[in-house]
């Protein structure tokens, strides 16, 4: 069972990503989505799990802690956008937060070091590796990219926080298959169990934090 946590909100998407061989995916919405992007949202189709998730784009700590607030029990799958070391900081130190996107965005590290490795570790927070960011970008920025991911992967070794992969898809063909994204990572330095373990065992463990697997009487079919 493998799945995307990162995909934003398009429910078409959901019908390209079974095809390609998952079995659920998240929808995010951010700030940007409009109401009526909102209303055509749906939670289960078939076999097939789609969970609600939100993407905090926070200012500063506080800011975060106010959208924490706002959106932790309405949403499945909440994700911090980070980049900024004290957004970062803050996202891990929080077990609310399921994932933090981006940590080394507009940076020159990772935007990991050990303190916050520690945080995540200890509050189940997993760091995202967008196959994206790595797809789409070229020359040294793509070497930039890897050389980060590489570090969060050594990280994560040493101080066992989740690591999850995503697509990050705003486009159907920004999709790509487990088997692909499985290769890839190996490529960037994963064990296979590392890279099975980031589509599949760290999902599953936030569906499961989350209470989403107690309400899930089969796949895809929820309590209600």
């Amino acid at each position: 069972m493998y799945f995307d946590f990162h995909i934003h909100e398009d429910f078409h998407f959901a019908h390209e990503a079974k095809r390609l061989g998952y079995s659920g995916i998240a929808l995010i919405q951010d700030s940007n989505t409009s109401k009526a992007e909102q209303r055509n949202i749906k939670r289960i189709d078939e076999d097939f799990t789609i969970l609600r998730g939100f993407e905090i784009n926070a200012k500063n700590p506080e800011d975060l802690k106010k959208n924490i607030q706002k959106f932790r029990g309405k949403k499945d799958v909440l994700i911090v956008n980070g980049g900024n070391i004290k957004i970062n900081r803050a996202a891990c130190e929080d077990p609310r937060v399921d994932i933090l996107a981006n940590p080394f965005k507009n940076r020159r590290d990772s935007g990991i070091n050990h303190i916050i490795a520690k945080n995540a570790a200890e509050n189940g927070v997993a760091i995202e590796i967008d196959v994206k960011g790595i797809i789409k970008t070229r020359s040294s920025v793509r070497a930039k990219i890897i050389s980060n991911l590489r570090q969060i992967i050594k990280l994560k070794r040493k101080f066992k926080f989740p690591v999850i992969t995503t697509c990050n898809a705003h486009s159907i063909y920004d999709l790509r298959a487990p088997g692909d994204v499985i290769i890839l990572l190996k490529n960037l330095g994963m064990t296979m169990q590392e890279a099975d373990d980031s589509l599949s065992l760290y999902p599953l463990h936030i569906m499961e934090r989350n209470n989403i697997l107690d309400n899930l009487v089969v796949k895809g079919v929820k309590k209600l």
